[in-house]
C-alpha cells in the first residue's frame, strides 16, 4: 500500500492522540499480531471471537509503529507507550477501520469493482480477475472478505501502480452493502443474483433485491452497473437508481444473453447472443450466468470476447465450490463453502450431470433462513427429490425436513441429527460407482464429511472386490 502519514491516520478516523511519538510512515495496516510486519498500523478490532485490544502487546513486539484502539475502556498507558509513533482513540475501531479504507481509496487511481448478489460473489471476482489481470495490474480480496473488516483490508492492498481492485460486498442484514459500497465507490458495481439467502435478516426476496442494489449508491458518476435481467425484484428495485447499466441472464432484455448451454464433463460450452460461443472448465448453468457478468465488466476495460475465452478456458472451481474429487471407484463434489435452496438446486442441477450409477445428496442445515426455515427445507427436499436424486441424506435438524421433503416425492432417504452420526453410516450407504453431492452452511462445516466418505468408499471399493472373489470362487466350486 501507499505509505501514511500518522495525521493523516488520524484525521481519517476521527480520532486523538492518547500518545505520541516520532513522526514516521506508515507502511501497512494490520488487525492481526500474528502477521503484522514492521511498520504497520494495527487497529485493534474486536470480534466475535476475539478482541484485538489483548494483543496490542505482541503487536508492539512485532515492530507496529503506532494503534487504531477504543477510547473507552482506553487500553493500560504502558502498553500504548510501546508504539513508536504512538496510539489513536476513536469511539469504535470498525468504524474506523472502514473510514481509513474510505480515505485510502479516495486517493488511489485504480479503478474499482465491487461485486454482491446472494449466490456467485466469491466466483465472479476471482474471475474477474483472472481476466483483467492478464494484461493489467491489479488485486483482488482474498477468500471471501466481504463485510466491515474485510473489504477495507481489501483496498490497504491497493498498491499505486495498480491498474484494479475487484472487491466482494456481503450482507446479512439491511444497511451493510450501501455502507460498504460507499467505503468503496466501485466504478463498476455487479449484483450477481439474488436469492433466498440471509432471509432472518433481510426478510424476503424484495428486500434482498433492495440490500443488493444499494451497491449503486456508492458508484461513480460515470460508473457501469451489471445486473442480472433473471430477477423481477431486481427490475423493481434498479428503478430507484439512475446510472448506466447493462443486464445479463437468460431474460430476452438482457443486453447479454446466455442462448446456448451445453455441460462437457466437469465444464461446458456457453453459446451469448447466438453469436460468440466459449468454453468453461467450472460446472453448472449457473457459472455461465457468472460469466456473462464478468464478460461485461472486461469489456468496459477494453476485453474482446477471445481475450476473455482465453483467460477464463482453465479457470477451475474454487476450493469447497463445485469442486469435484474423483476417486476410483465415485466422485464426490464438494460445494460445502455455503448454502441456500437456490444453490443447493443449482449443485444439484450439476449433480444430475453426472454419469453414476446413483446420485446422492449429503445437505445439511440452511442457517439464516428466518421463521420459514422449516418450509424451505422440506420444500428443498421435495425438489431435490424431483431431480432424480436416488438417496439423500439429510444432517442437522434442518437437515431432517429436507429429507422428510424428498420423502415424500418418493426418494429413498436418512437423517442424522449430527455430522458424526452421519459419518458412522455412511460405509452402509454409500456405494462404489456413487456421485455424491455435499453442501450446507458455512457454519455446519459439511467439509468434514469429506474424508469419512472417502474412507466410506474406500471400504466400499474393498467390499466390492471381496464380493466379486467370493462370487468367483463359488463359481468355480460349482464348475
Amino acid at each position: 500500500m501507499k505509505m501514511l502519514l500518522p495525521d493523516e491516520v488520524r484525521r481519517a478516523v476521527h480520532g486523538r492522540w492518547l500518545s505520541r511519538g516520532p513522526d514516521q510512515k506508515i507502511e501497512g495496516v494490520s488487525i492481526d499480531s500474528r502477521t503484522a510486519k514492521p511498520g504497520d498500523l494495527f487497529i485493534a478490532v474486536k470480534g466475535n471471537r476475539y478482541d484485538g485490544h489483548d494483543y496490542l502487546a505482541k503487536a508492539a513486539k512485532a515492530g507496529c509503529l503506532a494503534a487504531i484502539v477504543r477510547r473507552n475502556p482506553q487500553p493500560p498507558a504502558e502498553v500504548l507507550d510501546r508504539f513508536t509513533v504512538g496510539s489513536i482513540g476513536v469511539e469504535d475501531t470498525v468504524t474506523a477501520l472502514g473510514e481509513l479504507g474510505a480515505f485510502y481509496r479516495s486517493y488511489t487511481p485504480a479503478s474499482a469493482i465491487a461485486v454482491t448478489g446472494s449466490n456467485g460473489k466469491t466466483t465472479v471476482k476471482q474471475m474477474i480477475h483472472r481476466v483483467l489481470s492478464r494484461r493489467l495490474r491489479g488485486s483482488c480480496g482474498p477468500k471471501s472478505f466481504n463485510n466491515a473488516v474485510g473489504v477495507p483490508l481489501t483496498l490497504f492492498g491497493i498498491e499505486p501502480a495498480d491498474d484494479y481492485v475487484v472487491c466482494e460486498i456481503g450482507s446479512n442484514r439491511p444497511g451493510e452493502v450501501n455502507v460498504l459500497s460507499r467505503i468503496v465507490k466501485p466504478d463498476v458495481a455487479v449484483v450477481t443474483c439474488v436469492g433466498r439467502s440471509h432471509l432472518a435478516g433481510l426478510r424476503d426476496l424484495a428486500h434482498v433485491a433492495v440490500e443488493k442494489v444499494s451497491i449503486l449508491t456508492g458508484l461513480a458518476e460515470q460508473g457501469l452497473a451489471v445486473v442480472s435481467a433473471d430477477s423481477k425484484q431486481l427490475d423493481r428495485a434498479l428503478l430507484a437508481y439512475n446510472c448506466n447499466t447493462i443486464r445479463f441472464g437468460l431474460a430476452d432484455s438482457a443486453a447479454l444473453r446466455l442462448t446456448g448451454y451445453k455441460a462437457l464433463g466437469n465444464g461446458h460450452r456457453i453459446e451469448i447472443n447466438e453469436r460468440f460461443c466459449m468454453d468453461l472448465a467450472i460446472p453448472g448453468r449457473h457459472n455461465a450466468l457468472n460469466a456473462l457478468a464478468v464478460i461485461a465488466v472486461a469489456q468496459r476495460f477494453g476485453f474482446d470476447y477471445d481475450e476473455i475465452a482465453a483467460a477464463l478456458a482453465d479457470f477451475q472451481s474454487l476450493e469447497s465450490r463445485l469442486e469435484f474429487i474423483h476417486l476410483p471407484s465415485a466422485t464426490i463434489i464438494d460445494d460445502t463453502y455455503n448454502a441456500n435452496p437456490d444453490s443447493l438446486m443449482a449443485a444439484a442441477e450439476v449433480l444430475a450431470g453426472c454419469r453414476a450409477k446413483r446420485r446422492v445428496i449429503i445437505a445439511g442445515d440452511m442457517l439464516e433462513l428466518g421463521q420459514e426455515a422449516q418450509s424451505l427445507h422440506f420444500e428443498a427436499g421435495r425438489d431435490l427429490a424431483a431431480k432424480g436424486v436416488d438417496l439423500l441424506i439429510g444432517v442437522g435438524p434442518l437437515g431432517r425436513y429436507i429429507a422428510e421433503g424428498a420423502a415424500e416425492k418418493g426418494a429413498e432417504t436418512e437423517a442424522f441429527d449430527s455430522q458424526s452420526a452421519a459419518a458412522s453410516a455412511l460405509p452402509k450407504l454409500l456405494h462404489a460407482g456413487d456421485a455424491i453431492l455435499v453442501k450446507g452452511s458455512r457454519a455446519m462445516e459439511m467439509e468434514r464429511l469429506i474424508k469419512p466418505i472417502k474412507s466410506a468408499l474406500g471400504s466400499s471399493r474393498r467390499r466390492t472386490k471381496k464380493a466379486k472373489a467370493r462370487k468367483a470362487k463359488a463359481k468355480k466350486k460349482r464348475r
